[in-house]
């Protein structure tokens, strides 16, 4: 008897037990996510970024993105990011409804506080914290709401980027098929390489429809010529130089005129600064001077001796 009493007192313990697992497991997921409204990428016209203290603001203007101030342009690959990661927040789990912020850096010293504007009206508003240990979340704060979430994907990285980081380093850029002149000024020597473009000029091999001709129809290593307008088409400078006018660095080293549907130049002049290697240079498709590395350098600047054919060969079409 006393046994089967101690049984009975067994199972009510074990039935006690499981009831109160079940609720306490039922109490951690019995909570709502807020619902993030519904925001297409192409519908956010602003978005401003504080980091530190520090504040980036960037604006749509006539369908591109620039910094605000100055007004130059952004990276489109950067404001891509950005876009993607605000239009396509998603909150995947509640993970504190503590104040201990610090622990997913999104207290005041680390937090990135990201706002996004469509014509004037605020249509997201976050904190962004560290990425969460999955690699797979980042841990946010919503506006109006102490608590911290899970959203999905790993995307503080492309909120961190300085104002000089973000902007459009493209400092020349063209269709290399529209090209039908090359004048080259490199020392005391200058040449005007001259390109027929051939019957069909929106054809995809226009480009090599017409022969290179050099000055008195000399022969042209095109090759040479057409990557050498490969790597100027979409060049990218290493860093802009602040205060500093196209006219204040004297005579360039190399120069070089490209005509086509209108007119492209670039202009590289000797080292100068902390980097021996590095050449100040300014372009037709560039407010700012700006600097090009030692390895940019040395691909652009030719001899114009490397441009022409020699010993009677012909001219190599690409």
């Amino acid at each position: 008897m006393k046994l089967k009493k101690e049984f009975i007192i067994l199972g009510v313990i074990i039935m006690a037990l499981a009831v109160y697992l079940y609720q306490r497991s039922g109490d951690q997921t019995r909570y709502k996510l807020p619902e993030v409204p519904a925001l297409a990428a192409s519908e956010i016209t602003k978005i401003e970024i504080t980091h530190g203290g520090q504040s980036v603001v960037l604006v749509r203007q006539d369908g591109r993105w620039v910094i605000d101030p100055p007004g130059v342009a952004a990276a489109p690959k950067s404001v891509q990011e950005m876009l993607e990661a605000l239009s396509g927040l998603t909150l995947t789990a509640l993970v504190a409804e503590s104040h201990n912020y610090s622990l997913y850096e999104l207290d005041d010293e680390h937090k990135i506080h990201v706002r996004a504007w469509q014509d004037g009206k605020l249509r997201r508003e976050l904190d962004i914290g560290k990425t969460a240990p999955s690699f797979r979340h980042t841990f946010v704060r919503i506006a109006g709401d102490d608590r911290v979430y899970h959203a999905r994907d790993n995307f503080r990285f492309r909120f961190t980027a300085s104002p000089e980081d973000l902007r459009d380093k493209t400092v020349l850029s063209f269709k290399r098929p529209d090209i039908t002149a090359v004048r080259i000024t490199s020392d005391n020597a200058e040449a005007t390489f001259t390109r027929d473009k051939g019957p069909d000029s929106a054809a995809p091999a226009a480009e090599a429809a017409g022969l290179w001709k050099g000055p008195g129809g000399a022969a042209v290593n095109g090759a040479r010529l057409n990557a050498l307008l490969a790597v100027l088409s979409d060049l990218t400078c290493e860093k802009f130089i602040p205060g500093r006018g196209k006219e204040s660095f004297g005579r360039p080293v190399f120069s070089i005129t490209l005509t086509g549907g209108q007119e492209y130049s670039l202009s590289i002049f000797a080292p100068s600064g902390a980097s021996p290697g590095d050449h100040p240079a300014v372009s037709s498709a560039s407010d700012s001077s700006f600097v090009l590395s030692e390895d940019q350098a040395k691909t652009i600047i030719k001899d114009l001796e490397d441009l022409l054919e020699t010993g009677g060969k012909k001219e190599e079409k690409q």
